[in-house]
């Protein structure tokens, strides 16, 4: 596999939650989405925002470790958007240890 950075948008529902409980959620919001993987060391990222307020009401980033074509951990949200592990099965990963 070959290391690669990509943008794409999507709509998405999110939920913000705590220890305490929901804190905020919203139906149908537009994400700009880049995910990154580096092929030397089997390491990838994510990031998206929402368009409406340029990231500052929903923001997220976090980590994604391969081995080799296996997503085995991530970290940042509790849960993939399913638009990334779907962009990732498009690419050619393993990707059931989230789905």
């Amino acid at each position: 596999m070959e290391s690669f950075k990509d943008n794409f948008k999507v709509v998405n529902g999110l939920i913000l939650e705590s220890s305490y409980g929901v804190i905020d959620k919203e139906k149908d919001v537009e994400l700009d989405v880049t995910i990154g993987y580096r092929s030397e060391d089997d390491y990838g990222w994510f990031e998206f925002y929402d368009v409406k307020t340029g990231g500052n009401k929903w923001y997220a980033e976090g980590g994604l470790w391969f081995n080799g074509k296996e997503l085995t951990d991530y970290d940042g949200v509790f849960s993939l958007l399913p638009s990334i592990i779907l962009y990732l099965k498009k690419k050619g990963f393993d990707v059931s240890y989230v789905e």
